[in-house]
């Protein structure tokens, strides 16, 4: 039997009206401020000093193992073939 559109319109009728709004926890009126900082966190500090420090790769013209540059932590640099960079 396929359903008809009289048959689906009484999902959403309402039985009785209610005056009292429905509602979850009531407030506490306290302020969202602590809170809000514990859930932001610290970024992934967190994760990096749970997870052991990479190791380097090699250079691939050299085989010298990269360095992570002050100026730019995130990018590998060999210091024999980019002392310039490696600082």
């Amino acid at each position: 039997m396929t359903p008809t559109p009289a048959d689906q319109a009484v999902l959403f009728t309402v039985d009785h009206e209610t005056d009292t709004p429905i509602s979850g926890v009531t407030s506490a009126g306290a302020d969202p401020a602590a809170s809000d900082a514990a859930l932001a966190g610290d970024g992934y500090l967190w994760l990096a000093a749970a997870l052991p420090r990479p190791r380097p790769p090699a250079c691939q013209r050299c085989r010298t193992p990269e360095v992570l540059p002050a100026s730019a932590p995130v990018l590998w640099t060999c210091p024999a073939c980019h002392p310039q960079e490696a600082r």
